[in-house]
């Protein structure tokens, strides 16, 4: 049975409002959902009822307030436990304010153990930064296309000494979806672990960590709310608990500690051993609602409604190719692929068709690079990057090179595909009604009559 696409896009408040514009308004199309998501009625309630019945700080306290909120925010891992197939009672959920943060926290586990890092061209910085801060960090290839080179990840944990394979699951620049269960045979393999950043993935495709005996287990995973229907400032990083307590905690204080003397400190084990001070209380039962919102509607069937408008787009990407030579990266059928689509328009800067099909279309969408500029530097074919990073240096603000995004989501629907297609030959045209600055920020849009 298909998604009731309709019933869900009733479930979400946003979609009812416009965007003003030249010719506008524009109902709007959101298809930012890489960026972030909205929350549908669900979450919204789970947020209000817990403000208006239940809000208190958690695990300090016997009042009932505080023993209602404790057991939400302790309900919410095994509710994610179960939407990515993990034991509860074996791998720990450490919650944390985003996927950045959840990703930097497994680097930091991980910093003491011998060995380099090995990731990928195709990761967004927050799959690469910490790393490089936490120690030695090996980066294997992609193709033209933006996949990850599965047999340079083979090669080079062959070569090296490498402790961690840290990976996407879907790329945010590409929609690219690596084979994680064969990349983690891999990593084992060759006595590494593997980390999987599923902030793009959690939302679209079903997850299945496996079981820890399992060759192809994944032993890390970070993914955050508010890619997945709940609000900013809740995600969560799973990962096995003798790696969690044998690392030094990650930020020391309130709720870390068993004992504490003047001269020194027990501390507590995992997950509470990296979660310093006051959790998002809020963020963490928002994020269980939206999980259990996904986990409602199956996420069989979200992904085989997405493959139906990826399916849709590509057609009209290739036409648009074709026609007025829009260039879309990434890989070409439905099936390698999450709803992620990054083009550029000839002729066009891509903070321009930004603005473009959001001020005259209502469409939401992205621009730049997307946290991932080695990959956008490859897709773009820059080669050498000496200008803009000679530039910076300098102080000077240039034009930064980029693409533009539209990502699905689960309440996309065909009409909006097709939506964005005909925008998109409107913008290819230069068929547009206001004055756009070729630099986003450095003008205002104007109507032209």
């Amino acid at each position: 049975m298909p998604l009731d696409v309709e019933r869900i896009r009733g479930q979400f408040p946003i979609l009812r409002r416009s965007v003003e514009g030249p010719g506008g308004p524009h109902p709007l199309v959101f298809m930012d959902h890489g960026a972030s998501t909205h929350a549908p009625t669900p979450v919204l309630d789970a947020v209000r009822d817990l403000h208006t019945f239940h809000y208190a700080n958690i695990h300090r306290g016997n009042h009932a307030l505080s023993v209602e909120s404790s057991d939400l925010f302790d309900a919410a891992t095994r509710t994610f436990a179960r939407f990515v197939g993990a034991r509860p009672d074996h791998g720990r959920f450490v919650m944390t304010h985003n996927t950045t943060s959840a990703l930097a926290l497994a680097a930091h586990v991980l910093r003491d153990e011998p060995g380099a890092t090995l990731t990928t061209l195709a990761e967004h910085h927050s799959n690469d930064l910490p790393h490089r801060a936490a120690g030695p960090v090996l980066h294997a290839n992609v193709d033209d296309q933006g996949r990850i080179d599965v047999d340079d990840v083979e090669r080079l944990l062959a070569e090296n000494r490498v402790k961690l394979l840290a990976v996407t699951g879907c790329s945010n620049v590409t929609g690219h979806l690596p084979p994680i269960h064969d990349l983690a045979r891999l990593a084992h393999d060759h006595g590494a672990r593997i980390l999987v950043d599923a902030a793009q993935l959690y939302a679209h495709v079903p997850i299945d960590v496996r079981p820890e005996d399992h060759p192809e287990h994944i032993d890390l995973l970070a993914a955050a709310g508010h890619k997945a229907y709940a609000p900013f400032g809740s995600a969560f990083l799973y990962g096995p608990p003798e790696l969690f307590d044998a690392a030094p905690p990650y930020l020391p204080g309130g709720g870390t500690v068993d004992w504490v003397t003047q001269g020194d400190a027990w501390y507590t084990g995992s997950p509470d051993r990296h979660m310093g001070g006051t959790p998002n209380v809020t963020g963490v039962v928002a994020f269980a609602a939206a999980t259990e919102f996904l986990a409602g509607h199956g996420m069989d069937r979200v992904r085989a409604h997405e493959v139906e408008l990826t399916e849709r787009a590509l057609r009209g990407f290739e036409d648009l190719q074709g026609r007025h030579g829009v260039t879309l990266f990434g890989p070409r059928t439905a099936a390698e692929k999450a709803g992620v689509f990054s083009f550029t328009v000839p002729g066009v800067r891509h903070e321009t068709a930004s603005q473009v099909l959001s001020a005259e279309h209502g469409i939401a969408t992205r621009n730049g690079c997307f946290c991932a500029h080695p990959l956008l530097h490859r897709l773009l074919g820059l080669g050498d990057t000496s200008f803009w990073t000679d530039a910076l240096s300098r102080g000077e603000r240039v034009p930064l090179p980029g693409a533009t995004r539209a990502t699905l989501g689960i309440y996309n629907t065909e009409a909006e595909v097709d939506h964005l297609l005909a925008a998109l030959e409107r913008v290819a045209r230069r068929d547009w009604r206001g004055r756009y600055d070729e630099v986003a920020g450095l003008g205002d849009v104007v109507e032209v009559s």
